[in-house]
Formats: C-alpha cells, sequence, structure tokens
C-alpha cells in the first residue's frame, strides 16, 4: 500500500499532467482540420508574376513567400528578407535574404522531371536572383503580364516595359546570393507593403524555364516556398493545398501552418454556397454583391466592388447620341431610386470605393471632384431638343432592361420624362432578370440597361481600363482610348491618380452611365472556423491560422 505523502504527490502530479494537456488540447483544438474554401471557378493560371484572378491571387499568397509578409494585425513582418535597409533619399533598398530558405519540390515535379531533376531542387534554395527575375518577368514586354503597371515604381520598368530599354536597366540587381536591390523613381513610403503583392514573389529561372512556357498551369509547374503547397488540381474538381513542412523553417519565429489541408471548391451557385455556409460543410466564401447573406455566418471583409446605374449602348443609333444621353440623365430623379438596404448604398461616383490607385482608395483621394450631372428639367429639354434635331426627328423610342426590383420606381421615372419631353420621347420598359441583363449588356444587346458594372480587379486603372475600346458602353472616344492608353506608361501615383480622374470625368460627362448605387461583395466564413485572415489592402485571404470546429 502506498503511504500517504507518497499518494498525495502522484495525485498532485497526475491533477498537473491533465491540467497541462487540457491546456494543450484547447490551444490545438480545431487545428488540422481541412478548411474549404469556395470560388467560382478554376484559375487560369497560378503564376505569381501573371494571375490578376481573385481565386489565383488567394492561392498564390498561400503557397508562395515573399521578402516580407503581414503578421495576423496585419504589420509587415520578416518573409524571406532577415533584413533591410533604405537610403537617406528614400530610393534605394536593400535587402539581406536569410540563409538556406527552401522551395518545396512536389513529387509532381519529380514525375515530369525526373528523379535527377527533382533532388536537384530539393536541395536548391532561394536567392536574391530569383526574385530579380521575378521583376524581370513582370515587365518584359514579351509576357505583357497584366501585373506590369505595379511595378512602374521601379527606375527602369515604364521605359523597358515600353520597349524603350533593354533588361539591364531594371532597377532590381541581385547583389549576391543574398543581397537584393531595388532603386525606386520616387521615395515611397508603402513600398514594403508593395513587396507582398504577387508579382515579387520568387521565381526560379531554371525551373521556369524547363517548364517549357507552362509555368503556373499545374502542379508539375509549380514551384513554391509559402505555407502550403499545390498537391493536386483539376478544373472541374478543385485546388488542394497542403501543409510545407519545410516552410521557413530557418526564420527566428516563423511557425507551421495549422490546417494540414485547404480545399479550394469550385462553386459559383449561390444558394449551394449559402447552404453549405449556414451548415458548416463550407468554411469560407465571397458572396456576390446580390447575394442573400445566409444564417450563422460571419462576414469578415465587405469590398465595395459594383456600381449600379443606367448604361447607355453608345453603337445604338438613338443612345449613341450624347445629347439624347444628357437630357434623360441631367431629367432622371435620384429621389425616386433610394438605397433599399446597408449594401446598396446611393452613388453619384463611377468608380466604387473598393479600387485602389496606389495603396489607397481612389474615391477617398478623389473625394468629391467627380462631375455629376444634377437634376435640371430645363436643361434636359434643351439638350433633347438639340439631339433630336441633330437625328434629324421629332421622337425617339428608348427601351430599358430593367430587373424587377427596380421597375416601380423606373415607372415613376418614366413620369418624369414624360412631363419634361412631352410627345418627343417615347420608353418602354422590359423587364428582366439580372443574370439576363448581365449577359445583353456583356454582349451589347441593349439599347438602356438598368445594371449592374464590376470587374474582378483591384486598381481604378484596371476598372477603368475596361471600358476602352467600345467594351460595356460600345464608346468610339479617341480621347478615353488615348486616356487609358497613358495610364500604362505613367510611373508615378500622382500621375496614375489625375489619368484615372480624367477617363471618369470622360465617361460622366459624356452620360455613358448615371451611376445610382454601389454595392459590395462579403467575404463570409462560417461561425464553426476562425483565425482566417484578410491582412492586407487588396484583401488577399490567408489560411495560416485557420481552424475548423465541428
Amino acid at each position: 500500500m502506498l503511504k500517504k505523502p507518497i499518494l498525495k504527490r502522484l495525485i498532485c502530479a497526475a491533477l498537473v499532467c491533465v491540467i497541462l494537456f487540457g491546456c494543450a488540447s484547447c490551444s490545438s483544438r480545431g487545428s488540422g482540420k481541412t478548411i474549404v474554401c469556395a470560388v467560382d471557378s478554376s484559375p487560369s493560371t497560378l503564376d505569381p508574376q501573371y494571375a490578376d484572378e481573385p481565386g489565383a491571387q488567394m492561392i498564390i499568397n498561400n503557397t508562395f513567400e515573399g521578402l516580407v509578409r503581414r503578421d495576423k494585425d496585419g504589420k509587415i513582418i520578416n518573409g524571406i528578407a532577415k533584413e533591410w535597409n533604405v537610403s537617406e533619399d528614400g530610393l534605394v533598398w536593400t535587402f539581406t535574404l536569410y540563409p538556406s530558405t527552401d522551395w518545396y519540390c512536389s513529387i509532381a515535379i519529380k514525375n515530369e522531371y525526373g528523379k535527377d531533376f527533382y533532388e536537384k531542387f530539393e536541395k536548391v534554395k532561394v536567392t536574391a536572383h530569383d526574385f530579380e527575375f521575378a521583376c524581370q518577368r513582370t515587365v518584359d514586354p514579351a509576357i505583357n503580364s497584366p501585373l506590369a503597371q505595379r511595378m512602374m515604381i521601379i527606375e527602369g520598368a515604364a521605359d523597358i516595359y515600353a520597349g524603350k530599354a533593354d533588361m539591364s536597366s531594371l532597377g532590381v540587381k541581385a547583389l549576391d546570393d543574398r543581397t537584393l536591390e531595388f532603386r525606386l523613381t520616387e521615395k515611397n513610403d508603402s513600398f514594403l507593403e508593395r513587396l507582398t503583392e504577387s508579382e515579387f514573389m520568387p521565381c526560379n529561372r531554371e525551373f521556369y524555364e524547363a517548364t517549357g512556357g507552362r509555368y503556373g498551369l499545374g502542379t508539375r509547374y509549380i514551384l513554391g516556398n509559402g505555407p502550403f503547397y499545390v498537391s493536386y488540381w483539376d478544373d472541374e474538381n478543385g485546388i488542394t493545398l497542403k501543409n510545407n513542412k519545410f516552410y521557413l523553417t530557418k526564420v527566428p519565429g516563423a511557425k507551421l501552418a495549422l490546417p494540414n489541408t485547404v480545399t479550394i471548391s469550385f462553386d459559383s451557385d449561390e444558394a449551394s454556397i449559402n447552404k453549405r455556409l449556414s451548415n458548416g460543410s463550407l468554411t469560407a466564401a465571397t458572396l456576390s454583391p446580390a447575394s442573400d447573406l445566409p444564417g450563422s455566418v460571419k462576414v469578415l471583409r465587405e469590398i465595395r466592388n459594383t456600381s449600379t446605374g443606367l448604361i447607355f449602348n453608345c453603337s445604338d443609333p438613338v443612345t449613341k447620341n450624347a445629347n439624347i444621353r444628357k437630357a434623360l440623365c441631367s431629367s432622371f430623379d435620384r429621389n425616386l431610386f433610394p438605397g433599399t438596404d446597408e449594401n446598396i448604398q446611393t452613388e453619384t461616383s463611377l468608380v466604387p470605393a473598393s479600387y485602389l490607385c496606389g495603396q489607397a482608395s481612389y474615391r477617398a483621394r478623389v473625394g468629391d471632384q467627380t462631375p455629376v450631372l444634377k437634376y435640371d428639367p430645363d436643361s434636359a429639354a434643351a439638350l433633347m431638343e438639340k439631339g433630336l434635331k441633330s437625328l434629324k426627328t421629332d421622337k425617339v423610342s428608348i427601351r430599358i432592361l430593367c430587373p424587377e426590383r427596380f421597375d416601380i420606381p423606373l415607372r415613376e421615372q418614366l413620369q418624369v420624362w414624360e412631363k419634361i419631353f412631352k410627345l418627343n420621347l417615347s420608353v418602354s420598359v422590359i423587364t428582366e432578370t439580372e443574370k439576363n441583363i448581365a449577359a445583353m449588356i456583356q454582349s451589347g444587346n441593349f439599347q438602356v440597361a438598368l445594371g449592374d458594372i464590376t470587374t474582378d480587379k483591384k486598381s481604378a486603372q484596371d476598372f477603368l481600363s475596361g471600358f476602352a475600346e467600345g467594351n460595356v458602353f460600345r464608346l468610339n472616344s479617341k480621347k478615353y482610348n488615348e486616356t487609358i492608353n497613358r495610364l500604362a506608361t505613367v510611373t508615378t501615383e500622382d500621375e496614375m491618380l489625375d489619368g484615372c480622374f480624367t477617363a471618369e470625368y470622360i465617361l460622366l460627362q459624356q452620360a455613358v452611365c448615371l451611376p445610382l448605387y454601389s454595392k459590395a461583395e462579403r467575404f463570409a466564413v462560417s461561425k464553426n472556423s476562425e483565425g482566417i485572415e484578410i491582412l492586407d489592402s487588396e484583401s488577399t485571404i490567408f489560411f495560416l491560422n485557420a481552424r475548423r470546429f465541428d
């Protein structure tokens, strides 16, 4: 029989073990379980220097590691770079890399290129040369990367992209394997934030060339270095990310990702997504602006990226006339179209608030300078008369596509037009689903539509560039196209701001559209999860600390 003092010590030790193991269990609770995130379709590429689709950007930022990264609070911390310094004038940044940081070489690469190639890249380290080559690829005019504009702050980038200089003039140099230098065209206090973007992720030249033009197009053609690696990719069934056990193992303070697996599910059906989020079988998804918010979810971020209003087809025989468009817009009573809920806000600007100019919101930088065609019945009547005269007619007919939820206020607006224009205007309203209206706008099979304008891009320049060469509005404007073309060559954020403002000004002054609302897409997660993070200005999603509880 145990003596009482010994028994007491054993009981105490047992209790300590229970407490310790219980705490450990609590801290790891939910770790390792599969996270499931829905995107609307399979990415066309996972090439960091080329991919600009939101789904692709999300995967890239979880499978690649840059010079710096963000912690869970959004603070810039070390990635591959051990330390850095900047010159007094802010134009030269020098980074020193950690030694012996690894690429992840998957079995798929062994199957494609053979054992010798695989074993070689198992030992190859990430170096400063990989970052130099990545920047060179992005500004190479032969690549024609949609991300090239983001590099224009770097010395020589604009001339190289325009074909006016060779690559040797680019202000990105690997001084040795562990030292990388950037030379900028102007001081930029947000340069470190820029370095977290995908175009600055490393790219190994030898591996890239071995892919024979297929880099980023499948598991056999991706060499990553982030917290996850792409282990499976099927355009029909989804993409699987696995925990990278070699992730920054030589970097002090770095940790492995909590989930063993992240499944990227391809699902564009809103009803399916809402149901799966509600029952917990789906961990996270981006909900479109038109989607109802399902129960039992948490909204992590709203991105106001959609503009809704009257859209004119400028190739139509009637609505190609600017005076007719201006007459309709300056006689439009906005009071008939109040915001309907918290996701639909009244708006007079075309570019929604989420689109950036540099690292800041374009809308915030422009402020209240955006032109607005104000309600002025007398001016509208004069413009209509002028338009009719140029069309050599005394009456025009307009057909407006309209979603059912706007049918009543639009018919009230018809009465306003009837009072102002009398017998000079005949308007018919055609009620359609929002999906059908979007398809008809896309095909050009419309005259006027009350519809949405959105893109999956992030910058004001990209949003406005979508209207060049006749897209959406079918506007044939030499001045507008020249403005957009100049935006591709600017080198400073002030020039970018001026160019975007000019482009938006042209569209609104020419009344190719009349903005009425802005709407937001929402990134939502199920309530049986935690730790999914949205850390940067582009709302990139990170799964490093994600956990799911059943």
